[in-house]
């Protein structure tokens, strides 16, 4: 009888302390006349300050502004030249598209461009094609407006990191790298590293933190703005992630495991966050916004932008 009742108190140690929150469904819009079916991480969604959503896809040569009911208050008003291959806004609510590059007889072409947010007006232009042979990733980290990327650099005389800090003027700041400067010319670090140029970078604005995924070593490594590696911790399960006010999101079949920060790395915090209408995961996690809300595409063809709460 004792060993019955000593069995029973760990597994209430154990299981007790895991606990669920909800997340609440607030709105769902349809984007199929928009996106590709099943492809959801291939479309790009960033919200501004104002809450307007800015949607667009891997591929296509336009973009999307949608206010929160889902009503498209702006398209861009021109033909964009070239396919947009990645996509964000700056802290001003400026779209900003990177476009397929394109070699000319002298140079390599890899054009950065922004649009106004209301005029949907081309505004200003770099070309990151000077300082870069591959952009695998851009994210524009706000509020201090600068531009993150995951590539690597054309100049062999700098170590080969993989992420850099750049100002709109395409000064560079800092490199750095969860690669640990592997040497080699731009074909043997892909050669090196298949996946890791497939991960994005993810960033926490209220720590002013950035966190890449390291597949080779199935780690999460993370710096500040300085470039300065603050910690790592494991990549659970290699699943897909994202930062919420300081907290790392693991998907997995039933929705998210949430870990807390402890030292200089990520800990179980005894968390689960479920939809509130069953157990099954939202879809696939694409944008967040200042008020808390995240921004999921669902729906049997991931065409369907839903918008959740996290229930207190």
């Amino acid at each position: 009888m004792k060993k019955v009742f000593l069995f029973l108190l760990i597994l209430l140690l154990t299981f007790g302390s895991i606990y669920s929150k909800n997340l609440r469904l607030e709105k769902e819009i349809d984007l199929s006349f928009l996106l590709k079916p099943y492809q959801p991480y291939l479309a790009y969604v960033a919200v501004d300050s104002n809450g307007f959503i800015f949607i667009t896809q891997r591929g296509l040569d336009t973009f999307l502004k949608l206010d929160h009911t889902g009503e498209i208050v702006l398209k861009a008003s021109q033909i964009i030249e070239g396919e947009i291959t990645r996509f964000d806004i700056d802290s001003n609510g400026n779209p900003v598209c990177l476009l397929a590059g394109r070699m000319t007889p002298k140079y390599f072409y890899l054009p950065l461009v922004w649009f106004d947010g209301i005029s949907g007006q081309k505004i200003r232009e770099i070309n990151l094609g000077e300082m870069f042979n591959l952009v695998t990733h851009f994210q524009i980290l706000k509020p201090n407006d600068l531009i993150l990327v995951n590539g690597i650099a054309k100049d062999v005389k700098l170590p080969r990191n993989s992420l850099h800090l750049l100002d709109f003027n395409l000064n560079l700041i800092k490199s750095f790298s969860p690669l640990k400067e592997q040497l080699g010319d731009t074909p043997s670090l892909i050669d090196k590293n298949p996946d890791y140029f497939a991960v994005a970078p993810k960033f926490d604005p209220d720590n002013q933190i950035i966190f890449q995924a390291f597949p080779g070593a199935g780690l999460i490594r993370y710096f500040d703005l300085n470039g300065n590696q603050v910690g790592e911790t494991e990549w659970v399960g290699r699943n897909v992630f994202l930062v919420h006010t300081g907290d790392l999101w693991f998907k997995d079949k039933d929705g998210f495991m949430v870990f807390k920060k402890k030292g200089n790395r990520f800990e179980p915090a005894g968390l689960s966050l479920k939809e509130d209408k069953g157990s099954s995961t939202p879809g696939y996690p694409v944008a967040q916004d200042t008020s808390g809300r995240i921004y999921f595409l669902g729906g049997d063809k991931s065409q369907t932008l839903k918008i959740y709460v996290l229930e207190n």
